[in-house]
């Protein structure tokens, strides 16, 4: 272990360097942490060390059972989903290395409850909003939350306006997550690794470190500063469970399985943790779901890439270079190799592009991110020519 300062009391940094088989990262990330104030390479070996911890395998097959028992004992069904790429818990919490992580007290990461419930609770009200057609999402949060004299007459008045549909998802979504005044009746327990995870370090590199310290204008000549942080690693499992309050008859069961589908939505297209606009906290979607949603896709596929070839010889047998505009979802892009991925919003079908494509030759476009893309016909065969970042 390297020899580096520790800014706490001299007796426990003696007892840190005499028991070095200290394996709860949580531990070393909260209370070991290196004085790394004057050097940054020392940050990076904190988190190092963090990432680095020997975790206890028994400890965690122990709380799996006790997490499965309470999560049973209250009417849940516990369920796996892993994570479609890296994880971020905690990054904007407070820590001694400037960068957060959520550790639970064994050491392990986890999703707290409180989290889990406000994946599943935005894409609920995602879903009444688009069958209400409410343009503005916090108004209509209001609207289904207070629960106050004139707030519930309020309530009723928008629910009486609204279809039979979007009236029973309105009164599920208030007796799941409850309102103002009243419990939901939902229990969303925290979310928890079932095998021993891999924490890995990632990076963030901003270019203009004295523009955002409020110094100076964004400049090309400041020189980036690497910030480092901790990340749960790709394909890691997460155990997740709805419990249910009161009775659980047929139509709290009804609830309560549609809450852990709102969840189950919620984790795999709005994703959860820190930087999901970058691609990172997404989780697959369970097995079942995605042999549904790849059939789909295939057949979809074939329609797309037929209807696209035609769009584009019409276009170039009548106009040469015209193009087709599409719009789709990012889902690689290397830049060390200059190509990258994308699917079709519309018809699902996978397309791949080149760096020569991007009109903005200083973007990147990152994971789950949204562009606008062009195709063009050559020789008979669409290729995507012009990518470009979708309209907000």
């Amino acid at each position: 272990m390297p020899d580096i300062k520790i800014p706490i009391p001299s007796g426990s940094a003696k007892a840190f360097r005499d028991h070095q088989g200290i394996t709860n990262p949580g531990l070393i990330f909260d209370r070991f942490a290196p004085d790394w104030g004057s050097n940054s390479t020392l940050k990076k070996q904190g988190l190092e060390r963090v990432a680095n911890a020997t975790t206890d395998k028994k400890l965690l097959t122990e709380w799996n059972a006790r997490w499965q028992a309470c999560a049973q004992a209250a009417g849940g069904k516990p369920f796996g989903l892993k994570t479609d790429w890296r994880l971020i818990a905690g990054l904007g919490r407070k820590g001694p290395l400037e960068v957060g992580f959520t550790f639970h007290r064994y050491g392990f990461p986890i999703l707290p409850g409180s989290s889990v419930k406000g994946v599943a609770r935005a894409w609920a009200l995602i879903q009444i909003a688009r069958q209400a057609h409410a343009p503005k999402l916090d108004a209509l949060d209001e609207s289904l939350s207070a629960d106050g004299d004139k707030e519930r007459k309020k309530y009723q008045e928008w629910r009486t306006s609204q279809s039979a549909d979007v009236q029973q998802l309105a009164d599920d979504f208030r007796a799941i997550f409850g309102t103002t005044a009243t419990a939901g009746r939902a229990v969303f327990f925290d979310a928890i690794p079932s095998k021993l995870p891999k924490l890995e370090l990632d990076i963030m590199n901003p270019h203009f470190p004295d523009y955002y310290q409020g110094k100076q204008p964004p400049t090309d000549w400041q020189s980036p500063v690497p910030v480092y942080f901790l990340t749960v690693a790709a394909n890691t499992e997460f155990r997740f469970a709805v419990g249910w309050r009161g009775a659980l008859d047929a139509e709290g069961g009804r609830l309560r399985d549609l809450a852990q589908k709102w969840l189950v939505e919620g984790l795999t297209q709005l994703g959860a943790g820190a930087k999901t606009g970058a691609g990172y906290g997404y989780f697959a979607a369970p097995p079942q779901a995605a042999q549904d949603a790849g059939q789909a896709q295939q057949s979809l596929s074939v329609k797309s890439a037929g209807q696209a070839q035609a769009a584009a010889s019409t276009a170039s047998a009548t106009a040469p270079q015209t193009l087709t505009w599409r719009t789709g979802t990012i889902k690689e892009y290397q830049p060390d190799k200059g190509t990258g991925r994308l699917v079709d919003d519309e018809s699902g079908a996978e397309l791949t592009f080149k760096w020569e494509a991007i009109e903005d030759k200083g973007w990147s476009p990152g994971r789950r991110y949204k562009v606008r893309y062009a195709l063009a016909d050559e020789a008979g065969k669409p290729r995507i020519v012009k990518v470009k970042r979708a309209q907000a």
